[in-house]
């Protein structure tokens, strides 16, 4: 919200101006600070191009027989938790120095707008067992999200409680012990944030292009915009949709070998159209 006061540490000179201005709160720093004390420090990306032209199609000529517009978004998490359902390694979290802890359950962490006192806001949610669930289930999960109307925060799709806000503002030498038990517990993170991330920023925009991610998780998929190229050289009308996709490491867990064969699976499941027929 922009204000037009004027700002008590400006210069004499400029005092004949008013200058719109807004305060930071502890609120908008939360995800600052998250990035601060929890993000992976040794990260490696994949930036890649899949083809995705039969998903698109099968969505597209759903949509003209039924009216119904699924979620591309939503298919493309069911073939991420398909394709980590097999190459688990890569959504390990580390306990200590010399452990990995290695989930059986692919919960998938993303930002899903919901309507909050007549406005669209990003909030967080948590696609639980999103390797057992079905491309529908998934999708059907995340309409019915999307369509709540709240007057309250959200935090893995439930209100903030008390106890985060009392952590807001607490100073920062008093929230370490707090950072350190999050750091160190991976049970707990697994249930605040889930396993895996995905952000789907770039699919608001039109053409291709990658999205860098920095991210909380073990593994973070940033999905950017669908482009159009030539599916093979020697047929000049064959021609594919594209779907441009950043993948972020934590180096500490995944090495190069598990996230190349990994990759290569996703992007397997992904040209086929797993899960939609």
């Amino acid at each position: 919200m922009s204000s037009k006061k004027q700002d008590p540490d400006m210069k004499p000179e400029e005092l004949g101006s008013t200058v719109p201005f807004r305060e930071i709160t502890r609120r908008s720093t939360w995800p600052i600070d998250l990035l601060n004390n929890l993000a992976p420090k040794n990260r490696i990306y994949g930036l890649v191009e899949i083809d995705v032209t039969e998903a698109r199609k099968f969505i597209i000529e759903n949509e003209v027989k039924t009216g119904e517009k699924l979620s591309f978004t939503a298919w493309v998490i069911k073939c991420i938790a398909q394709a980590i359902g097999e190459h688990r390694e890569i959504q390990a979290f580390k306990k200590g120095k010399i452990k990995l802890i290695v989930f059986e359950d692919v919960d998938v962490g993303m930002i899903i707008e919901r309507q909050v006192n007549s406005e669209k806001v990003p909030t967080q949610y948590i696609v639980r067992k999103a390797n057992e669930k079905s491309f529908r289930q998934i999708n059907d999960e995340i309409r019915r999200v999307q369509r709540l109307e709240t007057s309250g925060r959200f935090i893995a799709g439930e209100g903030i409680p008390e106890s985060v806000s009392v952590f807001l503002r607490l100073p920062g030498f008093l929230k370490k012990p707090f950072w350190w038990k999050i750091r160190s517990d991976p049970f707990l993170r697994k249930r605040l944030m889930g396993t895996v991330g995905v952000t789907a920023v770039g699919m608001f925009g039109k053409g291709g292009g990658w999205a860098i991610p920095i991210g909380l998780h073990p593994v973070v998929f940033a999905l950017g915009g669908i482009f159009k190229k030539r599916r093979d050289l020697a047929n000049p009308v064959d021609i594919g949709e594209y779907l441009s996709m950043t993948v972020m490491f934590d180096e500490e867990v995944s090495l190069g070998a598990p996230a190349t064969r990994f990759l290569a699976k996703l992007s397997e499941l992904m040209q086929m159209g797993f899960g939609l027929k």
